[in-house]
């Protein structure tokens, strides 16, 4: 299977992470999802009965999982890979409460997430990846 390119993966990204964050609709994880369901066609959320409108509801969904971590390992019918390529989700460290946001991999070590104004492009080490190629 031919992978997903950087230029394709920053498309979509800026598709779907260029409007202002908003906790639940628009917040890194849904987007990040998003983006992932427009470049695969397997929407990482399938399923998911998790639902939040604020920062505290998003915090109580994690907590109750263990962490962000393990919410992402127990929510997401995806391969887990030690490396993202472009394309793929990584949770990569954040300034915010929640320490941690759902990006997508533009290759080697950038990533697109979500920010209180739109998509930003950070380079990061990441906590954890998955990926829909086998």
């Amino acid at each position: 299977m031919a992978g997903i390119s950087p230029q394709d993966a920053f498309k979509s990204a800026r598709q779907y992470m260029g409007q202002p964050f908003a906790w639940g609709l628009l917040s890194d994880c849904t987007a990040a999802c998003a983006v992932f369901a427009d470049l695969h066609g397997q929407d990482p959320l399938k399923g998911c009965l998790d639902s939040y409108s604020t920062a505290f509801g998003a915090a109580r969904i994690l907590k109750r999982a263990g962490g962000y971590l393990e919410w992402c390992d127990a929510t997401f019918d995806l391969v887990k890979v030690d490396e993202a390529n472009s394309g793929d989700l990584a949770l990569i460290p954040s300034a915010d409460n929640i320490g941690f946001a759902l990006a997508i991999c533009m290759g080697g070590d950038e990533f697109a997430s979500k920010s209180e104004a739109g998509m930003v492009i950070t380079k990061s080490e990441i906590k954890g990846a998955w990926t829909w190629r086998f």
